[in-house]
């Protein structure tokens, strides 16, 4: 796909997607999972799904980080909290490794996300804006996306991000999809595009509970070293509500 220009490629992962959505049952009631980077979403980015008001979550995810073609690799974390802090108003803090290496980022960021709907029909289409690692001197985004559930069962997420490396602004299309095997298993896959970056993750989670579940995440699967994160694999859990 070297040839083809970064947006087709997002339009063509964004096709086949749609085309994924087979008979599967509706998308079942869970509650919202963090990220990677924090935020409700799907394996890296953000969702238009919101934390309820009232209600929280917490996560962790843990594993190691590759460096090009798999030459050596580097432990890999990542812990985040969000918190419904009013109606259709998410708060959250992340923080974690730096990318490729083991070291802690700088500090702790801020997360913050609006819901733009409220989401009250049977198959809503939600939106949402917000912006991520808040404070940080290089990792700030701002981002708008949309989110659809479908009657077939897939729920898929689009929109746009951009984030300011060397202070330069820098757009990126975002699409992805959670697809439910079962009531309680799901297999996600996101990417992030851009002129000179690109990114293809996929992971799954496992619902022990409406409110509990296991993820496993696969970031940068096809390694590019300008994208924001390197070649990971994962293994962590989100919790809502623990106490």
């Amino acid at each position: 796909m070297k040839n083809i220009h970064p947006f087709r490629q997002l339009a063509l992962f964004a096709i086949i997607i749609f085309l994924a959505a087979s008979t599967a049952d509706a998308f079942p009631a869970t509650f919202p999972a963090p990220a990677i980077n924090g935020s409700s979403g799907v394996v890296r980015i953000p969702s238009a799904d919101v934390i309820p008001y009232k209600n929280f979550n917490i996560g962790a995810d843990f594993g190691a980080a590759f460096m090009p073609g798999f030459s050596s690799s580097e432990s890999s974390v990542f812990y985040k909290m969000n918190l419904g802090t009013y109606h259709g108003v998410e708060l959250g803090i992340v923080g974690g490794t730096e990318k490729n290496s083991s070291k802690i980022r700088e500090g702790v960021f801020v997360n913050m996300k609006l819901a733009l709907s409220t989401g009250e029909e049977t198959y809503p289409m939600l939106l949402a804006i917000g912006i991520e690692n808040l404070f940080s001197y290089t990792k700030t985004d701002v981002y708008m996306v949309a989110t659809k559930y479908l009657q077939q069962g897939p729920k898929l997420t689009f929109g746009f991000m951009a984030d300011f490396p060397e202070s330069k602004f820098r757009p990126l299309g975002m699409a992805g999809v959670e697809y439910p095997l079962a009531q309680n298993l799901f297999l996600n896959s996101d990417a992030l595009l851009g002129e000179t970056v690109s990114q293809l993750n996929a992971g799954c989670r496992v619902f022990f509970t409406p409110t509990f579940a296991l993820n496993v995440s696969a970031l940068n699967l096809l390694d590019n070293t300008a994208a924001k994160d390197s070649r990971s694999a994962l293994v962590g859990f989100s919790w809502a509500n623990p106490f």
